[in-house]
């Protein structure tokens, strides 16, 4: 069967910034930042190694970094903020795309039937946080889910959707309006850990005249287009004997050179931790 894809997505970005009620953005919030440089993506993605085999999710590389098939492309973005002079939380948006996305893996086709119905997709993952305290990371969340809010309009989407352990669901469907739109699955890329998978229909979301908290919080402090404008393009040159470009071979067998370049991947290689 062939896969059904989302309808075309612009590649540039669109400054909506305009159509959104503004307010002052506070000055307490953990700053975040688009990555622009392999090395900026490669510290990311070492960070999310890190925690997800402290947590026992992914299996231990030489590489010492995780990173996925569908994660390389001109439709990712990846977010990040420092922790003194090192990466301190991240998270990694992917636009729909040739490849899929992530969560195809599990729920291709409760995905299909959203394409089918003309939704445009971006999906959350790849969230990791050096620290640990529970004050700090919502904030680090609420900070970055801004972004991912703001990469989705700029881009001409209309969902977000996540797969989460069960234990988050309700942070996600209370903070931004996220419903589940499919049953609870084994995650085999998290070593079977339980995954539930939330979409977020956004423009519905925002449309509201009472907002929750975290949506709100997005909508008040709007993002200009030109914070997206300078993303790391995953060009074939960049990629080009990487740590990303050996992980992938290695793991997947895949040579991110030439995908990048293409846009072109098997879907059931588009795996993803939750």
């Amino acid at each position: 069967m062939n896969p059904i894809r989302s309808a075309e997505v612009p590649e540039t970005v669109v400054d909506i910034t305009a159509r959104l009620h503004r307010s002052a953005v506070r000055g307490n919030e953990p700053p975040c930042f688009c990555a622009t440089s392999l090395e900026q993506v490669e510290s990311a993605w070492r960070l999310v190694y890190e925690r997800y085999s402290e947590m026992g999710l992914i299996d231990e590389n030489p590489f010492g970094m995780h990173a996925v098939p569908s994660a390389v492309g001109k439709h990712t973005c990846v977010i990040w903020g420092a922790e003194g002079e090192e990466v301190g939380y991240t998270m990694t948006l992917f636009r729909d795309n040739p490849m899929g996305l992530a969560l195809d893996s599990v729920y291709a086709e409760s995905l299909d039937e959203l394409r089918r119905k003309g939704r445009r997709l971006l999906e959350v993952g790849m969230l990791a946080d050096r620290r640990r305290g529970a004050s700090r990371g919502v904030g680090v969340l609420f900070s970055m889910m801004r972004w991912a809010v703001h990469y989705a309009l700029h881009t001409g989407l209309t969902d977000i959707v996540i797969g989460v352990h069960p234990r988050h669901v309700q942070f996600y469907v209370r903070c931004y309006g996220f419903e589940q739109f499919a049953p609870p699955a084994s995650y085999p890329m998290v070593r079977n850990n339980p995954v539930v998978p939330l979409r977020l229909r956004l423009l519905e979301g925002l449309a509201k005249d009472k907002l929750p908290r975290g949506l709100a919080d997005a909508r008040d402090n709007p993002l200009p287009a030109s914070k997206f404008a300078h993303r790391f393009a995953f060009e074939p040159e960049q990629l080009r004997g990487s740590l990303i470009a050996g992980l992938l071979k290695a793991s997947y067998g895949i040579d991110p050179c030439w995908t990048a370049g293409t846009g072109l991947a098997s879907r059931g290689l588009a795996w993803s931790a939750a």
